[in-house]
């Protein structure tokens, strides 16, 4: 049983660590990756839809991630996904290249958070990209706290560079309190833009993961488990005991996304009896969803785990998205969009145009960036930001009065979940946004109802009903 549960925590990886775990994969393929028969990866893969770490993909003997591995994903990542955000997004705006995080799940490392460049020629770094052995972020991830290598002024012996074709990479691990390397933070540059580049990539990444590590620190200072109770190793197992396997698991998996905790917490928290607990835990981290923080005494969710709900989060926007925004902009006679962050500016990724105001035509924003300050959902997509966070990262390219306005703005949708705007740049139209939130909290997205001022003003409180329900009902396709 043991060895059985491995084998299906491994198909939720090899489902799950891909650059997009929404589409589908046979049974088959998986069935390779964990060299096991087809059948048995075909009734493992049942037990996981089952328990919701998988789901049907669209054509038959197909899987794609499931709803509770979202949630997982999303509720172990939720306390520190701010800080990751930030920390890459203020490196990527200061270096202009890609910034990124990458986080083991056993021996592989992927990538689990991504800010990319605003250069057309770049170096890429891909959600759920596995990381090449011998790169800079594979070397950076054996540092631990011996080879901390602390220095005045906050710098470090951590940093490790390589090159690898055109691409530099700079990086540095991430490290927990007991000298764990638990992420790598990093930035890629082209070889081409190296003499300036890599002096700027270095403070960048120092800064990116002492912000990261500052949180871990915080958030093991809050999450320290109660000391362990008096328990008995066996008795009579409770109905929640008699659980199988894979349930039992989902119980523990579920428990520690919250926060780490021991086996004896554990136990506790599931009703599972402790000897079993430890059976458990060791499958969980044998297949690398689970790590063990034994100078703590504790086990904690991989932080691999936590690039599942984010590599997932644009493809189910986008694909599934699409015919929620469809129906809301015809039943509102507006254009309907979903704009999302990229680096610190808006992006369209759906688009609904119609012709709702009598042949009048909106131009496609489909794949086109804009300027946070300025765009329609703007003020949405960063309200997660601290002002002070947001000024380092507009910088001064705006004047302060436009973003004393944003500020003002960000506050209104903060406090009422939605805002109207007529539009600074286009007279003439009314724009409606609402957070879309994933499955760790974070704003990842504005739903945006759009229409001709002129036609909308005097329907603005049900455009604003409508926007919220819209963005209420793309959250529920990431949470």
């Amino acid at each position: 049983m043991t060895a059985r549960l491995e084998a299906a925590l491994r198909a939720v990886r090899v489902v799950a660590e891909r650059t997009d775990p929404t589409a589908a994969l046979g049974s088959g393929a998986i069935a390779r990756v964990l060299d096991i028969s087809p059948s048995s990866a075909s009734r493992l893969c049942a037990d996981l839809v089952g328990v919701g770490l998988l789901d049907h993909g669209s054509a038959y003997g197909t899987f794609r991630l499931g709803g509770t591995a979202m949630r997982l994903s999303g509720r172990a990542a939720a306390p520190f996904a701010q800080a990751v955000r930030y920390a890459l997004t203020i490196a990527a705006q200061l270096t202009g290249e890609t910034a990124c995080l990458a986080a083991g799940a056993g021996e592989e490392l992927h990538v689990v958070a991504t800010v990319g460049s605003e250069w057309t020629l770049h170096a890429s770094a891909d959600l759920g990209e596995r990381i090449s052995g011998g790169s800079a972020i594979a070397r950076a991830a054996g540092v631990s706290g011996a080879d901390r290598g602390d220095a005045p002024g906050g710098a470090t012996g951590r940093i490790v560079e390589g090159t690898s074709g055109k691409r530099i990479e700079v990086a540095s691990a991430v490290l927990g309190p007991d000298g764990e390397c638990i992420a790598v933070v990093a930035v890629r540059l082209p070889v081409n833009r190296s003499r300036g580049g890599v002096p700027r990539a270095r403070r960048a990444v120092e800064a990116a993961r002492r912000r990261i590590e500052a949180v871990i620190a915080a958030e093991v200072e809050m999450t320290a488990p109660r000391p362990p109770e008096p328990a008995e190793p066996g008795g009579t197992p409770t109905t929640s005991d008699r659980a199988a396997a894979l349930e039992a698991a989902g119980r523990i998996l579920a428990h520690l996304a919250t926060a780490p905790d021991s086996l004896a917490g554990i136990a506790r928290a599931t009703g599972l009896r402790p000897d079993r607990v430890s059976r458990l835990v060791e499958s969980c981290t044998v297949a690398g969803i689970v790590a063990e923080r034994p100078e703590r005494g504790v086990w904690e969710m991989s932080w691999g785990v936590h690039g599942w709900h984010r590599t997932a989060t644009g493809p189910t926007l986008v694909t599934r998205g699409r015919a929620l925004v469809a129906a809301a902009a015809a039943a509102t006679g507006t254009y309907g969009f979903i704009t999302i962050l990229k680096g610190i500016r808006s992006f369209t990724v759906v688009e609904e145009l119609g012709d709702p105001d009598g042949g009048l035509v909106m131009m496609p924003w489909l794949g086109r960036p804009h300027p946070i300050i300025g765009s329609d959902g703007g003020p949405t997509l960063v309200m997660d930001f601290a002002p002070d966070d947001l000024g380092r990262l507009l910088g001064k390219r705006h004047p302060q009065l436009e973003f004393d306005a944003l500020i003002d703005r960000i506050d209104v949708v903060s406090r009422d979940g939605v805002i109207s705007i007529e539009s600074i740049e286009e007279a003439g139209l009314l724009s409606v946004s609402a957070p879309i939130r994933d499955a760790s909290g974070l704003v990842v997205g504005a739903a945006c109802l759009t229409g001709g001022a002129d036609a909308v003003t005097s329907r603005r409180a049900e455009l604003e009903d409508a926007t919220r329900d819209l963005a209420r009902d793309l959250t529920g396709l990431l949470v």
